[in-house]
């Protein structure tokens, strides 16, 4: 198992983007969860309520998913790599950002209310990374 590894493994920094996802969910108004993933799709953290319907497990494999699939199909466009990408539907936003440092990687899914507008959606989820951002560094 390599240091990077390990890393994502670690218990308090699990904590702690716990705590930076429920600050964030009560700082920014439209929030209705969110979630961060390690790039092979296994929760690392979220907000959403234990009694939840929502299968956490399988979303976040398919935030993963999701996450890999838009880098790759930028590359085949040949436009630089994603970064972020974003699902309308009829009840709100779904963003899916990836954040890299070094060699770790998380995804985070944020689900936005529907009178929330995209770029407050991704000014939101912008904030949020750059905390995560933060911690990883510290945690390297």
């Amino acid at each position: 198992m390599n240091k990077s590894s390990l890393l994502l493994k670690s218990n308090t920094l699990k904590a702690a983007v716990g705590d930076v996802l429920h600050a964030s969910l009560q700082t920014h108004t439209g929030v209705e969860f969110l979630l961060a993933a390690t790039s092979d799709g296994y929760i690392f953290s979220d907000t959403l309520p234990e009694d939840t319907s929502i299968n956490k497990e399988g979303l976040a494999a398919m935030a993963a998913s999701f996450a890999g699939i838009s880098e790759s199909l930028a590359i085949q466009s040949s436009k630089p790599p994603a970064s972020g990408s974003i699902i309308e539907t009829n009840e709100g936003l779904l963003v899916c950002k990836q954040l890299k440092c070094n060699r770790n990687e998380i995804v985070l899914l944020g689900a936005f209310s529907i009178s929330t507008n995209h770029g407050i959606a991704l000014w939101a989820l912008n904030n949020t990374v750059k905390d995560i951002l933060s911690l990883l560094k510290q945690y390297n």
